[in-house]
């Protein structure tokens, strides 16, 4: 995919020629955004730009290898921002639902780069801190943890940022699963401030470094709305939490107690860790065993032809479980299903592979980690009947200006909005043309062009994609800046 991507790029940068006075311009902005180590500014560029400047940027600092390299690069390494970079390039090339995969699978990867730059500054093994009051012999231990508190914190930004795109979408599916990334994220920075509390306990006469210690674990109990203690087992998302003896591999004579949510649980004790704090006695085990099975609430269904989102809320953390049949009653033991392990409060699955125009039916489950299970009654909705009709499109208007326009139009049924342009004629749709599209599902459409020539004739054609695939392309029209 990359190699595809940098191909794309190059036959852009080749096709649309920049003037002397355009290249003069690129490179101040490349070097400006190198020297600051930003990628993001690029991504503001008249189109014919901003591909140029990543190509160049890229092949610069060493074309596909480092594309290739990049995307192992955690935050903090000088090939992080490629990395980005990369990723909003692969977004800008893929449309509709695509779209919101790659945006899902990125979120991931955020958590994974976090959790390995926190696994690498755990695993230091450098000179005893405890026998020297030097700061620059203490240096790489700190350093690490330094780089551990700002990988968490990129992480969450991006995190939340994807968050606030699902959520204006309306993709509840999408936003239930940035929810559990960030539910993982917030418990590798409760594990973090319990290893900073150690740390700070070691460092002996050196007020700076404590002061430093100190502010890192108040940044991330307020980005991540942290409040716990032994006294308060609830934390600030009203989630249960427990004590477990975390005992590092490769130290384990510093096992210490950290407090974590109970979806959290059985990772740590599949990687040695023990149940309750490490002085004895489980300081948060329930007085008497876990009998109560969730209780299942909110339910309801967002259907499509083929496909099917299930949702539901519980009272106490558990997994998610869907059975399904197109006859009823529903028998479990026969009856296809899905199943999340994960523990949430709300769940969400999705059933796919679903006949057109049907009825299913279908039962909830939900099992604690203690082993109770409880279940729903025998709900049921049918399949949208296939669209086949590609959207209407009217009401095509443009405004323009000395360097700008903007091009207005409607459609019958919510679809994406897609404008190609050219100064040359007739316009011929290809994968080398300028265009400025938006993935929003609307009926009233509005694209922005920047970045045109004064006095120039513009031609463009619009188009508009429904959730379906359905494609509606208009004629082609112009109009001329000032």
């Amino acid at each position: 995919m990359l190699s595809n991507i940098e191909k794309k790029l190059k036959q852009i940068a080749k096709i649309n020629s920049l003037t002397k006075a355009e290249k003069n311009l690129l490179w101040a902005k490349i070097e400006n955004n190198l020297k600051q180590n930003q990628f993001s500014t690029f991504f503001n560029l008249n189109p014919k730009f901003a591909f140029a400047s990543i190509m160049a940027t890229i092949l610069i600092i060493g074309s596909a290898a480092t594309v290739a390299a990049s995307n192992n690069a955690k935050p903090g390494d000088v090939l992080y921002t490629v990395d980005l970079a990369v990723e909003k390039v692969q977004l800008a090339f893929t449309r509709g639902k695509n779209k919101d995969i790659l945006r899902v699978q990125f979120a991931q990867e955020r958590l994974d780069e976090a959790r390995m730059v926190l696994a690498f500054a755990e695993s230091d093994n450098d000179s005893d801190i405890t026998s020297t009051t030097s700061t620059e012999q203490r240096k790489p231990s700190f350093q690490r943890i330094k780089k551990a508190n700002n990988a968490l914190n990129v992480a969450l930004e991006n995190l939340e940022k994807t968050k606030s795109i699902f959520e204006k979408k309306g993709n509840a599916v999408a936003t239930v699963a940035i929810n559990g990334i960030i539910g993982e994220l917030t418990e590798l920075a409760e594990e973090h401030v319990a290893d900073l509390d150690d740390f700070e306990v070691e460092i002996k006469n050196n007020g700076k470094t404590k002061t430093e210690i100190n502010n890192f674990r108040n940044n991330l109990k307020i980005k991540f709305n942290l409040n716990f203690n032994n006294n308060n087992q609830k934390g600030a998302q009203g989630l249960e939490k427990v004590a477990v003896c975390h005992i590092p591999s490769d130290n384990p004579d510093n096992a210490h107690t950290i407090v974590i949510a109970r979806a959290a649980v059985q990772s740590h004790l599949d990687h040695g860790d023990t149940l309750g704090s490490c002085g004895g006695g489980d300081q948060n085990a329930a007085s008497t065993p876990d009998t109560t099975a969730p209780v299942i609430s909110n339910i309801s269904s967002s259907v499509a032809t083929n496909t099917a989102d299930i949702i539901w809320n519980t009272d106490e953390l558990s997994n998610s479980k869907a059975w399904y049949s197109t006859t009823t009653p529903i028998v479990l033991g026969s009856s296809l299903s899905v199943e999340s392990t994960t523990l949430v409060a709300s769940h969400a699955v999705s059933l796919s592979n679903l006949n057109a125009s049907t009825t299913y039916y279908f039962i909830i489950g939900s099992t604690d980690s203690s082993g109770n299970q409880a279940t729903s009654i025998e709900y049921s909705f049918t399949t949208l009947v296939p669209d086949t009709t590609a959207p209407v499109i009217s009401n095509i208007s443009s405004s323009v200006a000395t360097n700008t326009a903007e091009i207005n139009w409607d459609t019958d049924e919510g679809s994406d909005s897609v404008v190609w342009y050219s100064t040359t004629t007739p316009l011929i749709i290809s994968g080398n043309t300028l265009f400025v599209d938006s993935s929003s599902l609307v009926t009233t459409h509005n694209i922005s062009l920047s970045g045109l020539n004064a006095s120039t004739t513009y031609y463009f054609i619009v188009s508009s994609l429904d959730s379906f695939g359905n494609q509606a392309t208009s004629i082609e029209f112009s109009f001329t800046t000032f």
